[in-house]
């Protein structure tokens, strides 16, 4: 029997294909961290699951079902084209759509409840996919993502250490992560030149600070950590305006302190004040 490995060396020979780095197509052919995913994914015979790049469908193959379901988003045409021509392409449990996730209209493309996530994020996209999937988390009770280990060490880092910033931020606002394992370069082809790591992300039913105080928060986290080295008062200048030391105020946060200190409730209490005072000078 062919190794993972041996799988995906023939079919890219069958494609004429060439992992693309910028787009961060290494492809895991380690079956170990295969099963560390369906483990993580804690699968049930009837769950639904979206999949963000299924690549050769090493993953995809073991996650379809007698009455289990993935919807799968593969923005490569040559992969597309080889999932489609797969024993997948066959399958009533799998939906494909050529796309990107970042552009594509997920209340459309899924059905309505709650799905599974399993994605293998390259770092030029990773923060950028979490976030959508963040947001449109109405969908989603669980993340099972493979990040680079630095964009993973963000999502869970805590106030005051050195990889905090809005990611980690977001992260605590939507979710939880239950579970973490580390995985070597050797599990995929091309070999990366960094480690990755795996990590179970657990959603909440609501994110945990109110709607209507989301935008308010993004626009703090945003102007905080795009200038993380001032102080707040300095960061968050240009935002409140001439509200400033009323907000620090009322939020009890002291504007000599840096983004990376506070903790989503500061944040969430900056939000909350910003808004506020914004709508009472309107």
């Amino acid at each position: 029997m062919a190794t993972l490995y041996q799988e995906a060396r023939a079919a890219w020979r069958e494609l004429g294909f060439t992992p693309n780095k910028a787009r961060g197509q290494n492809f895991l052919v380690h079956e170990r961290v295969i099963e560390a995913i369906l483990r993580l994914m804690q699968l049930g015979e009837r769950d639904r699951i979206l999949e963000v790049g299924p690549g050769l469908g090493f993953v995809t193959r073991r996650l379809v079902g007698a009455e289990r379901q993935v919807w799968a988003v593969e923005v490569d045409p040559l992969l597309v084209q080889w999932l489609g021509d797969s024993s997948l392409g066959a399958c009533a449990g799998f939906h494909l759509l050529h796309g990107d996730v970042l552009e594509t209209d997920l209340d459309r493309f899924l059905p309505a409840g709650k799905l599974k996530v399993v994605a293998n994020l390259p770092y030029s996209v990773a923060a950028a996919v979490l976030l959508r999937l963040f947001e449109e988390g109405a969908h989603f009770s669980v993340l099972v993502v493979m990040l680079q280990k630095e964009v993973a060490r963000r999502l869970t880092a805590a106030p005051g250490t050195p990889s905090y910033g809005a990611l980690s931020v977001w992260s605590g606002l939507y979710g939880r992560v239950t579970e973490k394992v580390r995985v070597a370069p050797e599990a995929f082809t091309p070999k990366p030149r960094v480690d990755s790591t795996l990590l179970r992300l657990e959603l909440l039913e609501q994110p945990a600070l109110p709607a209507e105080e989301l935008p308010a928060l993004r626009a703090v986290v945003r102007a905080g950590f795009g200038q993380r080295r001032k102080m707040l008062g300095n960061a968050l200048a240009g935002l409140f305006g001439g509200l400033g030391e009323i907000i620090f105020e009322k939020a009890n946060v002291d504007p000599r302190r840096r983004a990376e200190t506070l903790n989503l409730d500061e944040f969430g209490s900056l939000a909350r004040a910003f808004r506020a005072m914004r709508e009472a000078v309107r």
